[in-house]
């Protein structure tokens, strides 16, 4: 083996900053927030749109004015059971001046060690140069076709709510509050992450000289985060007259997560000139393990107007800091030693304000039907990163949530619901056409109110939700697709 080793303060960068090879396998910062789960299982099962209801429960993290029509006491309690899935498909493009490249890294060709440092056309025709048939005619975003898969369950208690009515000076008034815990995840994997990126130019050539090699180096790139977030939320909502309903709310966030990258060198290339290409095994590694700790805190206004069938909500989320306190370890290793370093810090997120607009409209009795807009300038924000070279991946472009819901009343104690969301993403793949907005992840849910009589009412929703985008360069497109099950349910009495 080639023993390459690099300065100690230039690994601790890379390994502790951002990497400056490609967009997929960006460093440890703040991966996983904000978290994926809505609470309000009657608000989940109508995608979410919940701005303009009023009267119940669910409005305390939509909307606190929707729970000034809270006319007795309530609590509620909740559980869910899910799965998130994470895969991808990353598939090399032969071209006409590295032909042999794609073979390496689709694995269609394993490198003989023997041949560390030789041309490759030199062994083209012995028998140890055997090339696999690539898989064809499979959906680039399926199963069958991934490189690797990664998935995340868990079930448990994950909310409980109260709401109080009272009056002070003939104004009725609704105190509320609750308790969530949520887990917080995130996982990226790249087995082919290639430093310099050779393709960064996307669709532009590849480089070449005549006089020179260019080296690139190949490695295996593994991020996790897990942990969760415990959140404790506090309004206050307030019937101003009979059409006008005004709240504030509170929300304290703090976690903790587990987090581990590990930036592995399988080895380098060089090229020169046309089809000149030459692998070589070498060995550097690098690990970081700790924990992070997440605080925050936030306030939010909303208001309601309420006609007789129909109802316009909006609710402001004002600007907050979100705190991020890491400690990790830094394992590196070569061929022939090993060290360990520790890296501390604290990373800051100043998250600009969001705002969430909605509607709901009655024609009949029995059905209503919502709509709910919302938006965060996440491009206005700023991510202040305690590392050197810390900019890489600190630009999110702005977030834009559209929900529709509909609840359908058969029965007096029984209410049918439907919903779906779509939720851009707060990254930009590479290479990809439009710059401003990211992919975006389409929600359906369904769900059903059961009221049990003088017992309460149960609900419970199901949530589907996938994510597909790819990232495309000269050299390679990256199929990518997050998927995500989740079902929940909830109790609530009132007394």
């Amino acid at each position: 083996m080639i023993n390459k080793r690099l300065p100690i303060t230039f690994v601790i960068m890379i390994a502790a900053a951002n990497l400056f090879a490609q967009h997929n396998g960006d460093s440890l910062s703040f991966q996983g927030y904000p978290a994926e789960f809505t609470m309000g299982v009657k608000a989940l099962a109508m995608g979410g749109a919940y701005t303009a209801n009023t009267g119940d429960l669910n409005s305390l993290f939509y909307n606190p004015a929707g729970l000034a029509d809270v006319n007795e006491l309530q609590l509620t309690i909740g559980m869910n059971s899910y799965q998130k899935l994470w895969r991808e498909n990353q598939t090399f493009r032969p071209n006409r001046l590295y032909w042999t490249m794609a073979f390496y890294l689709e694995g269609l060709y394993v490198p003989d060690p023997a041949n560390n440092g030789v041309w490759d056309y030199e062994f083209a025709r012995d028998s140890s140069f055997v090339v696999q048939d690539p898989q064809t005619g499979k959906d680039s975003y399926g199963e069958d076709a991934a490189d690797w898969q990664k998935t995340r369950n868990n079930l448990g208690f994950n909310y409980a709510a109260a709401a109080f009515p009272f009056e002070v000076m003939n104004y009725k008034l609704v105190v509320s509050a609750a308790y969530q815990r949520n887990d917080l995840y995130d996982y990226d994997r790249n087995d082919t992450y290639l430093s310099p990126h050779i393709g960064i130019d996307k669709y532009g050539i590849l480089p070449r000289s005549a006089t020179d090699t260019l080296t690139f180096n190949w490695y295996r790139f593994e991020r996790s985060r897990f942990g969760d977030m415990t959140t404790y939320t506090g309004a206050l909502a307030m019937d101003v007259t009979e059409e006008i309903k005004l709240g504030v709310g509170l929300t304290i966030i703090s976690g903790e997560s587990d987090d581990q990258q590990s930036l592995n060198r399988m080895g380098f290339f060089d090229i020169a000139n046309n089809n000149r290409l030459r692998f070589t095994y070498d060995t550097l590694n690098t690990h970081i393990s700790g924990k992070s700790e997440y605080m925050a805190t936030k306030f939010n206004v909303g208001g309601i107007y309420k006609f007789e069938r129909f109802s316009l909500g909006f609710n402001i989320f004002l600007p907050y800091t979100m705190e991020r306190k890491w400690n990790y370890n830094i394992d590196m290793a070569t061929a022939d030693s090993s060290w360990r370093n520790n890296a501390s810090g604290t990373d800051r997120f100043e998250i600009p304000a969001t705002f969430s607009f909605g509607a709901t409209l009655s024609p009949i009795d029995q059905f209503t039907a919502a709509v709910d807009y919302q938006f965060t300038n996440f491009s206005q924000g700023k991510i202040d990163l305690s590392t050197q070279n810390a900019k890489m991946n600190a630009d999110w472009p702005n977030q834009q949530i559209l929900c529709f819901g509909a609840e359908y009343r058969p029965y007096e104690f029984l209410s049918l619901l439907a919903g779906y969301r779509e939720i851009s993403a707060v990254f930009i793949p590479d290479g990809a056409a439009i710059k401003d907005r990211g992919p975006s992840a389409q929600n359906y849910s369904i769900g059903a109110s059961v009221k049990l009589w003088q017992f309460g009412r149960i609900d419970m929703a199901y949530e589907y939700k996938q994510l597909k985008y790819y990232d495309s360069y000269f050299s390679n497109t990256n199929y990518v697709y997050e998927g995500f099950n989740n079902f929940s349910l909830a109790y609530t009495y009132t007394f």
